[in-house]
């Protein structure tokens, strides 16, 4: 029998899960919050802290999953605190693996309230975390809703949740809603990157497009888009002459809420506004951005890239072709194992250490 010792260190993002990249079979996962211990790392300044989750452990052979077995803190006396032992049963750590499709458990959606973002509310608590991944189906009064996965951008830790999408005229719906993800599990599908639906387009310069999820696009990447006529905006679609419109990606943002990139070379100011969706025009389908090549930078700076005019629409190297993304999923909430909003990952920037443990033979 072998065994393989993984360690490493990272900062987190306030109420953010952390998503690590580990490609071995995880056998054994253990975590320490540096800095409610009181240890100064990585530029934080140690604060041992009372009611704060200082280290979580998870075994996947023999525990659920977004579970974390714990050592929460107690009053803190002086440069101490005693040690309580528990299970943080919700936002704890998930295995990964992009090869393998998951879902989670289907909750019935009471009703949204139109408009945008989009508050949908559930029959029972759903359990989602800003960050998950959503797909709403079987949506009865709006149809043209089915399908669409987007990224829950708030939560009231019960029977609510918010996205970015922009439903302004549909009509409010009874349906079914169920967890495909995370926005911190950076590569999400075998073959990325992936089309992404738009919310919204600015009329601005520069253009700033609005995705439901993350793209995982970079600057300097170049993209197209397929509008529908419905959706207007029809001046970033392909011309008459058959050559697609490409746009060169300057900035991106994918903070869960926010969710944009910026193209610095395209005055949307001038353009017909784009509309949300409507649901007396189902069914229909779904303005999308189109990964597309990678361009000369100097398109950015006004200088035609060559030799191709329309950038190196044939050139993907941030692509990968059946290749899976496996590593372990770090929940978030309020650094507590409370049973609503409990979560390993608190409202604070904290300094951790890890280690994992990949043996070849369990018994």
């Amino acid at each position: 029998m072998s065994c393989q010792i993984l360690t490493g260190s990272f900062k987190n993002v306030a109420s953010t899960p952390y998503f690590l990249p580990i490609k071995s079979e995880i056998s054994l996962f253990r975590l320490w919050n540096l800095t409610v211990s009181g240890v100064t790392s990585q530029g934080v300044a140690g604060s041992l802290a009372s009611d704060r989750i200082a280290y979580a452990e998870f075994n996947p052979k023999v525990m659920n999953a977004g579970t974390a077995l714990i050592k929460q803190n107690g009053t803190v006396g002086g440069i101490l605190a005693p040690v309580n032992n528990g299970i943080c049963a919700i936002n704890g750590f998930t295995l990964y693996d992009s090869s393998v499709y998951s879902q989670g458990a289907t909750v019935a959606v009471s009703s949204f309230t139109p408009g945008q973002p989009t508050v949908f509310v559930t029959g029972t608590n759903h359990g989602f975390q800003v960050g998950d991944n959503v797909r709403i189906v079987s949506m009865t009064s709006a149809p043209q809703l089915g399908g669409l996965v987007m990224t829950v951008t708030a939560t009231n830790g019960t029977n609510q949740f918010t996205t970015l999408l922009d439903s302004t005229n549909a009509l409010t719906s009874v349906g079914s809603v169920y967890k495909v993800g995370n926005s911190g599990n950076i590569n999400t599908a075998l073959y990325y990157p992936q089309n992404r639906v738009v919310a919204k387009i600015s009329k601005a310069n520069p253009m700033v497009v609005t995705t439901l999820v993350q793209q995982n696009y970079a600057i300097g990447d170049v993209v197209r888009f397929a509008i529908p006529t419905a959706y207007g905006m029809q001046q970033l679609n392909s011309t008459t002459n058959g050559l697609p419109i490409q746009f060169t990606i300057s900035a991106v943002n994918n903070a869960v809420g926010t969710q944009t990139v910026t193209f610095a070379n395209t005055d949307s100011t001038a353009y017909a506004t784009f509309v949300s969706l409507l649901a007396a025009q189902y069914p229909q389908s779904l303005p999308v951005m189109v990964p597309q090549g990678e361009g000369n930078l100097n398109n950015l700076l006004g200088v035609t890239p060559s030799p191709l005019p329309y950038a190196n629409q044939n050139v993907l190297s941030f692509a990968q072709q059946n290749l899976g993304s496996r590593g372990i999923l770090i929940g978030a909430g309020d650094g507590t194992n409370s049973a609503t909003v409990g979560g390993i990952i608190g409202s604070n920037v904290d300094a951790w250490m890890w280690e994992a443990i990949a043996s070849t033979q369990t018994f």
